[in-house]
């Protein structure tokens, strides 16, 4: 009788635990990352009584947490690539955005403009009138390269600044992992259910994996570990190892600019891991700021300076013409000599640094047209400077100014428009591998209600084994009264 009793109780236990474990989905079925669950259970170990085996019920072996750990690696790795795209795109827009010739007048139009002014002083080499839209013109491009170069420096300022507040996001990640590893297997060594701690510790795992590439596995300690591809162990069980930042010396910093910042591992900062690190928004940031922004900078010098150096070249071969008598024995060459724009001893930092000579600056009869002293109506100078917007003087003599300038903002449009299509491309990747483990390990809401109705009939079921037992019982007593 006491064998029917075991058997009916056990199953009540089991049908009610199944009852718990499907209102727990059915409660999370819209909880992000959440693993659906379900009760395992056996049967008992048969016992041999009176020659013959007599069952035993059911056992609950435990909750057991649906898990796709292939998939959820895949997840891990289609997040790294597509926050890697979507940052990429980001930057570069940001940095379209700069060069955008349309509705306005951009550099390449100011620098034609520019060129025009001094053919047309070359037909009217005397005009005071037209040496002026010459002076204005000439300041429109260096109030533009300024404008171009600034930017992309404000650019690479405010990744740097990205970059501090990632790193604080990210040592707070591994700090929340190694917790839960020390929950989890607390939990776990008592028997306890540490589902709903794992699926916690994957939500983590996922948003560190927007940061940058990861690998986890178990070691022979039996220790979750958590890796970053190409820089190392962060996480192991719950010893982190946490990043940190500083700004670099102008010779120390990756991208040649003063005060850039790096990462480091918090306890070793002999030497920065910054470009170690793979994938993700980490990743894209780095490279936007040390090779999309840097190459720019250095290509948008390159043109200020070259300008500056061949405007410069041949405006101080020519004469300035003073309209004032010529003193017998006076030296016809001390109008000669004056440069148009300020004098840059190097190409380095040319686009911050560019602007006109304190002489064309103040006095509009220093913007020097002939090449003879004392010839008002020589235009040689003038004429020469002119013809500089068609010179191959650029890319070791291979590109003019225009052709320079618009290879520069072709490439970034052909480098966004990549990036918009990998972008696009990595999204419908994440989402066919988000919708893949869902099937998987998401809750269905009418697979639950079903379950629950089959449950419910089984823990009936087991009341009326209880029942019929107690009623046996009842019978027995009553005869022996």
């Amino acid at each position: 009788m006491t064998d029917i009793l075991s058997i009916g109780r056990s199953g009540l236990a089991a049908s009610k635990k199944s009852l718990e474990v499907a209102g727990h989905n059915i409660s999370n079925a819209n909880t992000e990352g959440y693993s659906r669950q379900r009760v395992r259970q056996t049967s008992g170990i048969p016992l041999i009584k009176d020659g013959m085996i007599a069952s035993t019920g059911t056992r609950i072996l435990g909750t057991e947490r649906i898990d796709a750990g292939l998939l959820e690696k895949r997840l891990q790795s289609s997040l790294s690539e597509n926050e890697y795209q979507k940052e990429r795109l980001n930057q570069l827009e940001q940095v379209e955005h700069i060069f955008n010739e349309s509705g306005v007048d951009g550099l390449n139009k100011i620098i034609n403009r520019f060129f025009n002014s001094f053919r047309e002083l070359a037909n009217q080499p005397e005009n005071e009138t037209i040496r002026s839209v010459v002076r204005d013109s000439a300041r429109m491009i260096t109030k533009d390269f300024r404008r171009i170069r600034g930017t992309l420096d404000s650019l690479a300022y405010n990744i740097d600044k990205k970059l501090e507040h990632e790193i604080v996001n990210i040592n707070q990640s591994l700090n929340q992992i190694a917790k839960l590893n020390q929950k989890i297997r607390s939990l776990e060594a008592i028997g306890g259910e540490s589902g709903d701690l794992r699926d916690q510790r994957d939500i983590a795992l996922k948003s560190l994996s927007e940061y940058f590439q990861i690998t986890t596995y178990l070691d022979n300690r039996n220790n979750f570990v958590v890796n970053a591809e190409g820089v190392g162990t962060l996480v192991s069980a719950t010893e982190v190892q946490e990043l940190a930042f500083r700004g670099q010396d102008k010779d120390s910093s990756s991208n040649g600019m003063s005060g850039s910042v790096e990462i480091y591992f918090k306890n070793r900062p002999a030497s920065h891991i910054s470009e170690k690190f793979q994938n993700g928004r980490i990743t894209s940031l780095l490279t936007a700021r040390n090779s999309d922004i840097q190459r720019l900078q250095k290509e948008v010098d390159e043109i200020a300076f070259n300008l500056t150096k061949g405007v410069n070249a041949i405006h101080s071969r020519g004469h300035a013409f003073k309209h004032t008598i010529q003193i017998e024995g006076e030296d016809p060459n001390k109008n000669t000599g004056i440069l148009f724009f300020k004098d840059l001893s190097n190409g380095e930092n040319a686009g911050n640094e560019i602007a006109l000579s304190s002489d064309v600056e103040n006095d509009l009869t220093n913007i020097v047209t002939a090449l003879e002293p004392n010839n008002p109506g020589d235009n040689r100078i003038a004429l020469a400077i002119s013809k500089l917007e068609s010179a191959k003087i650029l890319a070791n003599g291979t590109a003019t100014f225009e052709e320079q300038y618009l290879k520069s903002i072709g490439n970034i449009g052909l480098q966004t428009g990549k990036a918009r299509l990998d972008t696009e491309q990595s999204q419908g990747l994440l989402a066919q591998t988000k919708s893949l483990k869902e099937r998987i390990t998401g809750v269905s809401i009418d697979e639950e209600a079903a379950n629950m109705i089959k449950f419910q009939q089984a823990y009936e079921a087991s009341a009326k084994v209880l029942k019929a037992a107690d009623d046996m019982f009842q019978v027995v007593l009553g005869i022996k009264r």
